[in-house]
């Protein structure tokens, strides 16, 4: 694998100076897991892996000196394999497929949001600005910026691909995916509401989906 010379970065995850994150791990997985990279050209790397909702980008404990790196050089792998859960990488970011009828995928994602401040009487006081933040340089050396002040991860959410046509269309909401089959939505509406749908939920999302195709 060392002579393949695929360049991995370092992870400056002490999120530059006067910020950090407490509280929730911006991590899909609790722990870092077994994986399986898959090369365009065949070979393989095994590594204990995860995937930052924050950053879009795979992440591997290297152990030859036990630190955790971002994993690079996306256009030469073809997909990751965790368990029995198989991942793709699209413009950098990860992409799960969850069905194969039809073809749907789901891009983990997560924002933070500043962490409640204390208030009168020593109460503490929620923000109402949520927006994402960063802070480490990505693998082309871009600069993520953070705000200087205690982050949290405000929370975990879900953008579905599916393919038709031959083309791949993103949706976050149940209202998108109505403009995808807009001669159906009245149906597609009240098959949610009967069987009721979770977003959330990858086996409702392929459930709807299935259904959609079958119009």
């Amino acid at each position: 694998m060392k002579k393949r010379r695929i360049i991995f970065y370092l992870l400056f995850y002490a999120y530059m100076a006067n910020a950090q994150i407490v509280n929730d791990s911006p991590y899909l997985f609790d722990v870092f897991q077994d994986a399986i990279v898959f090369f365009k050209d065949g070979t393989q790397y095994h590594e204990k892996m995860n995937y930052n909702l924050l950053m879009s980008k795979f992440y591997f404990i290297n152990s030859t000196d036990s630190e955790v790196k971002v994993l690079s050089n996306s256009q030469d792998i073809s997909a990751i394999k965790f368990g029995n859960r198989l991942f793709y990488i699209e413009k950098d970011k990860g992409l799960e497929i969850i069905s194969t009828n039809p073809i749907l995928y789901v891009q983990y994602a997560g924002s933070l949001r500043k962490e409640a401040s204390k208030g009168g009487y020593g109460q503490t006081t929620e923000t109402t600005s949520i927006r994402t933040y960063g802070g480490v340089y990505g693998s082309q050396g871009d600069r993520y910026v953070l705000d200087p002040e205690k982050l949290i991860l405000g929370r975990r959410y879900n953008i579905y691909w599916i393919e038709r046509g031959g083309k791949r269309k993103s949706f976050s909401t149940f209202k998108q995916f109505f403009k995808l089959y807009p001669n159906s939505k009245d149906q597609l509406d009240r098959f949610i509401k009967e069987n009721r749908l979770d977003f959330n939920n990858l086996e409702s999302i392929s459930k709807l989906c299935s259904y959609a195709d079958s119009l």
